[in-house]
């Protein structure tokens, strides 16, 4: 029996991981550790009700906040796991305090795709994953401002429609050839295309991104350059070109990893 469990990670797989072993009679010590300072919360409306300021930060909450102390977990917001000592079973994390485990499940989800070109880390240009990223993109998000959309995928479409309820002006560029072409038929993403366009938005399919231009005045980025040569003028830029696994302190403890955490069947490494 398995006196300490740790948690590495503050997001929906850990939340569930913690109820799902309290439900299943689990009555040792849970600890959860995720480096962000909120409790664990929801990552969809991020890009949609939440950006919209139709959606309180406390209803995003996967759990009300009293769930964890009645369940006897000890949440360690705030702070991430930097080393994980298997032969000794504990991890350290980032103020330096260890916790010994008798299990360990990592939970640490994925990250943003860097956009790897010239400007991508301008002023303006923001990747949304986490709470702290919509307030930063809904802060700049001004009714008449030009949004650029970089990558047609759900985040992309989602913000994209937001803005436009907002009152910005907003551009998708798509490199494929139509919008969602991972995860949809061709039939559904011309659906989705002809409704955003319904709205007002504009999508360009067919242009992969090559720079984005700098205002020199202000820092911020002011356009975006094109392989096919054309430049898009924006105000903000939202980047969506897909997610990386957040597996490296799974490597860093050994364990093998392949586009994320190789397991077996029971999710065990």
């Amino acid at each position: 029996m398995y006196g300490h469990i740790v948690i590495a990670g503050g997001g929906q797989a850990a939340v569930q991981a913690v109820d799902t072993l309290r439900r299943k009679g689990f009555t040792g010590k849970l600890s959860m550790v995720g480096d962000e300072p909120w409790l664990p919360y929801q990552r969809p409306p991020l890009s949609k009700k939440y950006l919209a300021g139709a959606l309180e930060r406390e209803r995003l909450l996967i759990r009300p906040a009293q769930f964890f102390p009645e369940h006897r977990i000890d949440a360690h917001l705030g702070r991430r796991v930097t080393a994980v000592a298997p032969r000794e079973r504990h991890v350290r994390l980032d103020d330096g305090l260890v916790l010994p485990y008798d299990a360990l499940v990592l939970a640490t989800g994925s990250r943003p795709r860097r956009l790897p070109v010239l400007g991508a880390d301008l002023a303006g240009v923001h990747y949304l994953r986490t709470l702290a990223d919509a307030d930063r993109i809904r802060a700049e998000c001004t009714a008449g401002g030009r949004l650029l959309v970089i990558g047609g995928g759900y985040i992309g479409l989602e913000v994209a429609a937001t803005a436009r309820e907002l009152g910005m002006e907003v551009t998708v560029l798509e490199m494929a050839e139509r919008v969602m072409s991972r995860v949809t038929c061709p039939e559904l993403s011309r659906f989705y295309e002809a409704e955003h366009a319904r709205r007002g938005v504009r999508i360009r399919c067919h242009e992969t991104v090559r720079a984005l231009h700098e205002d020199r005045a202000s820092g911020r980025v002011r356009a975006v350059l094109t392989e096919q040569g054309t430049e898009y003028p924006a105000d903000v830029v939202i980047i969506g070109v897909g997610v990386a696994p957040a597996d490296e302190l799974a490597r860093a403890a050994g364990v093998e990893c392949e586009n994320g955490v190789v397991t077996d069947v029971h999710c065990r490494t």
